[in-house]
């Protein structure tokens, strides 16, 4: 029997290292989000105690008009440089981590094997690969559940592998057999010729229908999970989480930015001198 190796994941160029205790990705400006909203509330507050220092008690401008815009524009960039700091932070990370959970979810998990579960899927990945390829689609749907039910590690990790690959050029297949059919509807479009010379468009060299690849992708994205197991579990979970905190972050750095800026009042002006405003 042949073997094939098992290439390792790409190396991408990141900020995220794996933590030695639990594999989770660390980001170096995780910590920087903690007193974000801290951040953010005093930097609201300074701009409301410079907007009053503005205004007289009677109500009155202190300055004159062109001062008193002038004064209220600096005030606005002293608030913009921190939120703006924050937002890009938050920015960054939901990025970064969009990118780990990416790839916990749908990224290939060899780094989830054990050196003899790794040797095991190496010996075992030439016949899978062969089967994942040429069986007609419900006996590799069949093959995968089978194989969920087993819950053979190796097994599971070179059926999601290489079904994955046979979806991918499924996929490439439909797209280029689609393009085909484009260019040779432009074509009869352009030609002179009477419709009974007219070549027949061809159809998508696709040997997987639409149902049948969302049923694959569902068993691979199922399988993998499986691959992970509980640790790549409580991976995921723990990215999702970073992943909620930066969007929460940018969320409440945006709120602040359109309170100082009066980004609702300034929209509400234009549509009513629009005319398109009602209430």
């Amino acid at each position: 029997m042949t073997t094939e190796s098992i290439p390792g994941t790409e190396p991408t160029t990141s900020t995220a290292t794996p933590s030695d205790s639990g594999g989770v990705f660390e980001f170096s400006n995780d910590s920087e989000l903690i007193g974000a909203p801290t951040r953010i509330g005093m930097a609201h507050a300074a701009f409301e105690r410079g907007l009053k220092a503005l205004t007289r008690p009677d109500g009155l401008l202190r300055y004159s008009d062109a001062e008193h815009a002038e004064r209220l524009d600096a005030l606005r960039a002293d608030f913009d440089r921190v939120v703006g700091d924050v937002q890009q932070t938050a920015d960054e990370l939901i990025a970064a981590h969009t990118q780990t959970l990416r790839h916990q979810t749908e990224g290939d998990p060899l780094d989830a094997l054990t050196g003899e579960q790794l040797s095991k899927a190496t010996q075992q990945s030439a016949y899978i690969k062969e089967d994942a390829f040429s069986l007609p689609s419900a006996e590799l749907v069949a093959r995968c559940q089978v194989a969920l039910q087993a819950g053979d590690v190796p097994t599971l990790y070179n059926l999601s592998r290489y079904t994955a690959q046979r979806l991918d050029a499924a996929e490439r297949a439909q797209a280029a057999g689609m393009e085909q059919a484009m260019a040779a509807r432009a074509s009869a479009l352009m030609s002179v010729s009477t419709p009974s010379a007219a070549t027949p468009e061809p159809s998508a060299p696709s040997d997987l229908t639409l149902a049948e690849r969302r049923a694959l992708g569902d068993l691979v994205r199922e399988m993998r999970a499986r691959v992970r197991g509980t640790r790549g579990q409580q991976k995921t979970q723990a990215v999702q989480d970073k992943l909620g905190k930066a969007r929460d972050v940018k969320a409440a750095a945006r709120a602040a930015h359109d309170s100082v800026h009066d980004t609702a009042g300034r929209q509400e002006a234009s549509m009513r001198n629009s005319g398109r405003y009602s209430l």
